[in-house]
């Protein structure tokens, strides 16, 4: 794997974590804010994807649930034939990494055209992350 420290996060990279963070819930508030802050320690890349790990600072709010996988975004783009998947990872209340890797094949060196949707369709489905985020939440529901 290579590994590169202190990345900037790419223009995809910027728009997967649009994507993974929209939406009207309080959770997506709170690590919106996290990732606007966020540094970013390393990017791994392993040949099929990458891991872009995140350093959220401790003042920042944490998420509850405080640990969770976002992954309901997939990626059409050039030079990847069919496409791939995300995931953005929350762990401890904090976002800890973005993965996106190729459904089929090597990760190509750059992706600078590419379209975003949701496994849904153009529209996330808000009550299926709902549900999933009230089930996995350390608060006691109303």
């Amino acid at each position: 794997m290579d590994t590169i420290s202190n990345p900037q996060p790419t223009q995809f990279e910027q728009a997967l974590a649009a994507a993974l963070l929209a939406g009207d819930l309080p959770l997506l508030a709170v690590l919106r804010e996290q990732w606007r802050s966020a540094t970013f320690e390393t990017r791994e890349l392993s040949g099929a994807g990458f891991f872009l790990k995140a350093v959220i600072p401790s003042s920042l709010p944490r998420a509850d649930p405080p640990n969770l996988e976002l992954g309901d975004v997939f990626f059409e783009a050039k030079g990847l034939r069919h496409g791939g998947g995300s995931v953005l990872f929350i762990r401890n209340g904090a976002i800890s990494m973005l993965e996106a890797y190729s459904h089929v094949g090597d990760w190509p060196e750059e992706i600078t055209e590419f379209t975003l949707q949701y496994f849904d369709g153009a529209q996330r489905n808000i009550a299926a992350l709902e549900a999933k985020v009230r089930s996995r939440s350390n608060r006691l529901a109303p």
